[in-house]
């Protein structure tokens, strides 16, 4: 009997552990870059896939901001459905929601224009090895 409830307590332990240790593996894997690194990155890329790499980036970081303006127009059409304006002082709870979803809004545009950028250096990059392949083969 003990021995049944110490074994059925220990896979109850053990199952989340373990998949809790999977899932660090995975996320370690696709770990997101640190501003540090992202700054490092930015100041010294010179290849394609590095230039691919920032693109992912500011692809990530553009749905990311895509997702959160998304849940403040939620939160903005159900505050601006009260009707006591006239009893509320500026800022409004409606006006904090609006300037919220437009700077979110904003720094996704922001984040789409950077990854374009590093999309058309590695594009560029790549055109550039190509220029130099063929130039060595015909010399």
């Amino acid at each position: 009997m003990n021995r049944t409830i110490l074994t059925a307590v220990l896979l109850s332990l053990s199952l989340p552990l373990a998949g809790m240790a999977q899932s660090t593996q995975n996320a370690s894997a696709t770990a997101p870059l640190s501003a540090q690194e992202l700054h490092s990155l930015i100041r010294s890329a010179n290849s394609s896939a590095q230039y691919k790499q920032l693109a992912s980036y500011f692809h990530q970081q553009e749905t990311g901001y895509r997702a959160k303006a998304a849940a403040e127009k939620v939160e903005l059409d159900r505050r601006s459905q009260v009707n006591a304006a006239l009893y509320q002082k500026y800022p409004r709870p409606v006006d904090s929601a609006r300037y919220l979803y437009e700077s979110y809004l904003s720094d996704a545009n922001g984040a789409a224009l950077q990854a374009q950028h590093y999309e058309q250096l590695a594009g560029g990059q790549i055109q550039h090895d190509k220029q130099l392949a063929s130039d060595s083969q015909a010399k």
